[in-house]
């Protein structure tokens, strides 16, 4: 991503030639060996250095004024280099824009500091302005930091080559300087990388904030064209997916909310929080349903409902609603309950009202019984009809003979006036049952003044 405004961290690239010509002792280095005036058995005997050869210094500051009178043009060889070793930069529409003139600069700067220690102030005011400027752009900080290394080594092997082309000295004796040519490189990259981690910090907090805005407007449909490309363009959604949405409620003191959305191969999820609810949008791509709902987990205290497939991202605010009815046909805790496998129980609790009052019309007269004579028949219509309408499979259940599920349910048609073998009467009494179910006892029976004013009425 960018080119480095201090000299290479990443090692030149030379020969093995070049690197047995270039090897010897680190500056500073103690001489292990026979005393001065003795030569060890077979070693060649030590040529002469010139009297007027430059010193290591003398030699690379010699070599950094050659590649800063070369300017422009050995800039677009480090550019060059950075393109042909980072594939993020050679992407004509990843790559940042400023590329050619930040490697001007940083290559300038770099060599005039290298001539001039005081200018060392002016590196790592660049260095920390990159890593900056590149996390405002959301620049990936691993690319960042691989040009900046290639860029810094493509400058060391720029100072090799001008000693070389230029006979300007012995090569070798760079060597001399390089250890602390690298030192300062890997400090400039600790520079930019905090400045980049310091600044991404809060990008990432003010882009999570914006995401989040938009997606609870989106939720609240706010489904006007503009917004809704602007929003499929802030949030990285395909305006015309397949999205569904998925509802979760956490039950206290038990229930806790998940602390991020799943992570679902080919299928990426947004999640929106708020209170005890957590609300999840994935965009299935081009799988089932069943991949998002198989991901989810309703442990203790957790209550899910899912949305059928809705398409757009303008129907994202009607598929949360059905996720919220969905959410609502749970009769327990540890339930996932998808909306397109309870479109009756959906229907009950769009209007708990006119349901409370079915399930009172219809079932009004067991109330009239003893409470555990009522309870008894009520299960036993919910287990025959759980088990599709087999006296059977419901004794099997219930632990009792075949005809005791019978007789139950014949004292059932005689108390209610409705038969079970009449289809439209069963399903009334399915759906009664249902809402009794959903909305407990309570909510039925509280309408029960309402229709008695009624029918004086």
């Amino acid at each position: 991503m960018h080119t480095s405004s201090a000299r290479g961290a990443v090692r030149p690239r030379v020969t093995t030639a070049t690197a047995t010509a270039t090897a010897g002792p680190r500056p500073g280095a103690a001489a292990v060996g026979p005393p001065p005036g003795a030569t060890a058995v077979g070693s060649p005997l030590p040529l002469p250095e010139p009297a007027d050869e430059p010193s290591p210094h003398q030699l690379f500051d010699h070599a950094c004024r050659r590649l800063l009178g070369r300017g422009q043009a050995f800039s677009d060889i480090v550019v060059n280099q950075i393109r042909t070793e980072v594939p993020y930069y050679a992407d004509p529409v990843l790559a940042p824009r400023d590329l050619p003139q930040s490697a001007y600069k940083g290559v300038r700067i770099t060599l005039e500091a290298a001539l001039d220690p005081g200018r060392m102030a002016d590196v790592e005011r660049y260095t920390r302005e990159l890593g900056i400027r590149r996390a405002e752009e959301s620049r990936p900080l691993d690319e960042v930091l691989h040009a900046f290394r290639v860029a810094g080594s493509e400058v060391w092997n720029g100072i090799i080559g001008a000693v070389e082309r230029d006979g300007l000295g012995v090569q070798r004796h760079l060597v001399r300087v390089a250890e602390l040519v690298w030192k300062s490189n890997d400090r400039d990259c600790v520079l930019l990388a905090d400045a980049y981690r310091q600044v991404a910090k809060g990008v990432a907090s003010r882009h999570n904030e914006r995401v989040r805005l938009i997606l609870a407007a989106v939720l609240e449909s706010r489904n006007d064209p503009a917004f809704i490309r602007d929003a499929a363009s802030i949030l990285n959604l395909p305006p015309d997916g397949r999205f569904a949405v998925a509802e979760i409620r956490a039950t206290p003191p038990v229930g806790r909310t998940p602390d991020a959305a799943p992570e679902i191969r080919g299928m990426r999820v947004l999640r929106h929080t708020g209170g005890r609810r957590d609300v999840l949008v994935a965009h299935l791509g081009d799988r089932a349903l069943d991949a998002l709902v198989s991901a989810l987990d309703a442990g203790p205290g957790i209550r899910i409902g899912v949305s059928p497939v809705v398409h757009g991202l303008e129907n994202l605010s009607r598929a949360r609603d059905m996720a919220g009815l969905a959410l609502r046909t749970c009769r327990g805790d540890g339930e996932i309950a998808r909306l397109d496998a309870r479109l009756p129980e959906g229907l009950l609790v769009s209007r708990p009202d006119l349901s409370a009052e079915l399930a009172l019309r219809v079932l009004r007269p067991l109330y009239e019984l003893e409470p555990a004579d009522r309870e008894t028949l009520i299960d036993t219509l919910g287990v025959w009809i759980e088990k599709g309408g087999s006296a059977v499979q419901a004794a099997r259940h219930m632990l009792c003979h075949r005809n005791t599920v019978l007789n139950r349910l014949r004292r059932f048609e005689q108390i209610t006036g409705f038969e079970l073998s009449r289809p439209r009467d069963l399903v009334r009494l399915t759906l009664a049952f249902d809402a009794l179910q959903l909305l407990g006892p309570a909510t039925v029976l509280g309408c029960a003044d309402t229709w008695d004013r009624d029918v004086d009425g």
